[in-house]
């Protein structure tokens, strides 16, 4: 492995940065009920939604795992963030643009994520860095990439975030949800 590989902590925070981006638009879009940026949240929202999820997923039976034996209450209080922010997001899926309860559910789940991600930089991240080897954490991300390209991209919050639990009910639930993205278009217009 080559030192410029990037290792897990860098994959994990420049999909912070994506989500992020995504949010920053989300923001601007608050409060407008044009059809262009009704449109334009709920697509938003779908992008967003299919990279957190596919990332916990990827977190949860990649990273934590490995975290949990230097750190156990660091990774179980990451995986209760997970789930709360599922909730937001499948509350989400079932709401419409349009809906009065849209916009703040959106802010819900910025903030859940944004405290998420501070969380996770501050602590988390510097724990990897001091616990495990370049080569480790170079490793860690290509594990990572790899749960993500077959992870599932809805929110499935009664799964419970254990690894094992991850990896054995995850190829099923990802084959649905392609399926249904495939039918409806989801995610399609993604940039």
């Amino acid at each position: 492995m080559t030192e410029t590989q990037r290792d897990v902590v860098d994959l994990l925070s420049a999909d912070h940065r994506d989500f992020d981006r995504i949010f920053r638009e989300l923001e601007q879009l608050r409060g407008r009920a044009d059809d262009g940026s009704l449109r334009r949240k709920r697509e938003l929202v779908d992008d967003v939604t299919i990279g957190l999820v596919k990332h916990s997923v990827a977190e949860e039976t990649q990273v934590y795992p490995r975290v949990e034996k230097q750190v156990d209450e660091e990774a179980e209080h990451n995986k209760e963030e997970h789930a709360e922010a599922e909730e937001t997001m499948k509350r989400l899926e079932r709401l419409d643009p349009d809906d009065p309860e849209f916009d703040g559910a959106v802010e819900e789940l910025i903030r859940e994520i944004r405290q998420h991600v501070a969380h996770e930089e501050s602590r988390m991240f510097i724990e990897l860095r001091a616990t495990f080897s370049h080569d480790e954490l170079v490793e860690m991300a290509e594990k990572v990439e790899s749960v993500k390209k077959i992870a599932p991209t809805r929110p499935h919050p009664m799964t419970p975030s254990e690894a094992g639990v991850r990896l054995a009910v995850g190829p099923v639930a990802s084959l649905l949800d392609h399926l249904r993205d495939a039918v409806s278009g989801r995610g399609k217009h993604s940039d």
